[in-house]
């Protein structure tokens, strides 16, 4: 099978969605199917690459306003054309919801190749960087509402990580026809097991204590600022230390703000961590906590509770679907620092408590493995491609 690809970034741009595709698509290669990916260029210019198998067409780019690592991917209808003209896939997978998803339904090719795209996009994301006039924020998101929607209905399947994510599209008129996939997780490298040792404290120079770990996009959608607010009571009361891992622009504002609150001898930035070290990185830590109220799956949360972590996150999007409050972690209200770290303080102030949380957190993640996304994904495009080849005879039986 030929598969065509579209995703905003891919590795070495970190984020959830480039991380997702990476691994559909080396998954699918190692399972036999051809594989391109068309993706934003790192330098501006279009350039042809390989990853473990998978061809990459990274076309022209544009520096991104709100995120300098994560460029626009910038490509004509001509070169787009030419690129699947090349490719002639028999399916097309778009993770972008963004410039090439439209670039895709324009190149209109009346219903000869299955479009699949998966939906890593909340409306709401948008009125965090655009919507800085209060006044505009709702009318801003209803428009970022319609635009989506009309785009993922020229979608012959849109796919959902979870069923919190489809209802909202679904609420708000989505009406292509739909299905539930998760980003899954590595369960065979994420896994609970004793602390690695005194290599990545050396490597990393992890405080001793308890520890509260961050992982992602160090952004502003990721409402940091909350994570170290509330370490302040936890770390008075149990000397608690949270650790922030990831890259991103928002960490020198960030770190003036540890600093201004008296925080920076709790607070640590630990930078880019390859993902070689993160599953020994989780099993070092006492709670996985998350602030931002954007997320759609969270790669970092299904990491933490598949290495059997309690978890601390806002009560928002999606969260509730890997976090069951009272059951492996507590859900607090968003931007409500003092709620968060009560939270931490109930945790690691009962052992026992912490250790219940964490198997059913491993219980949960059972749920995610991800090579059941990928045998999802590879029957979803086998059965496109059969619904295809009667559509096809159906056409020519009315010829």
């Amino acid at each position: 099978m030929r598969i065509l690809m579209l995703s905003h970034g891919y590795p070495p741009t970190i984020s959830g969605v480039s991380i997702v595709a990476q691994k559909v698509a080396r998954a699918m290669v190692r399972r036999g199917h051809e594989v391109t990916v068309v993706t934003a260029s790192r330098d501006g210019q279009s350039a042809r690459e390989e990853d473990e198998g998978v061809i990459l067409e990274r076309v022209n780019s544009w520096p991104n306003p709100y995120w300098s690592e994560g460029r626009l991917p910038i490509t004509s209808l001509k070169q787009f054309r030419d690129i699947m003209n090349e490719v002639y896939p028999d399916v097309v997978h778009s993770h972008d919801s963004g410039l090439l998803g439209f670039q895709l339904v324009r190149e209109d090719r009346e219903g000869e190749v299955p479009k699949v795209v998966t939906c890593h996009f909340l409306p709401e994301f948008v009125t965090r960087y655009v919507g800085w006039i209060n006044s505009l924020k709702r009318p801003i998101e209803k428009t970022a509402w319609e635009v989506a929607v009309r785009l993922l209905n020229q979608f012959d399947r849109v796919v959902f990580p979870n069923t919190t994510h489809q209802q909202a599209f679904l609420s708000n008129g989505l009406e292509a026809p739909t299905t539930v996939i998760s980003n899954g997780v590595d369960t065979k490298r994420y896994y609970p097991a004793p602390k690695d040792g005194d290599d990545l404290e050396k490597r990393y120079k992890l405080p001793k204590g308890p520890r509260v770990l961050f992982v992602g996009r160090v952004a502003k959608d990721k409402e940091i600022d909350v994570l170290i607010s509330a370490i302040a009571r936890p770390w008075a009361e149990h000397g608690a230390h949270l650790l922030i891992v990831g890259r991103g622009d928002d960490a020198s504002r960030l770190q003036e703000l540890a600093t201004s609150e008296r925080l920076e001898h709790c607070t640590h930035f630990l930078g880019f961590v390859p993902e070689a070290d993160l599953p020994g990185l989780y099993r070092e830590i006492d709670i996985f906590t998350i602030a931002a109220t954007v997320e759609v799956q969270s790669l970092p949360t299904l990491q933490a509770i598949a290495t059997a972590k309690p978890v601390v996150a806002v009560n928002a999007a999606s969260l509730p679907e890997l976090v069951h409050s009272g059951e492996n972690g507590y859900l607090v209200p968003p931007k409500d620092p003092q709620a968060m770290g009560r939270a931490y303080g109930k945790i690691l102030g009962d052992p026992e408590r912490a250790r219940r949380f964490g198997e059913t957190s491993l219980v949960i993640s059972r749920e995610h493995d991800e090579e059941a996304t990928f045998d999802a994904y590879e029957a979803l495009y086998e059965q496109l491609l059969a619904e295809e080849a009667r559509n096809a005879a159906d056409r020519v039986s009315y010829q």
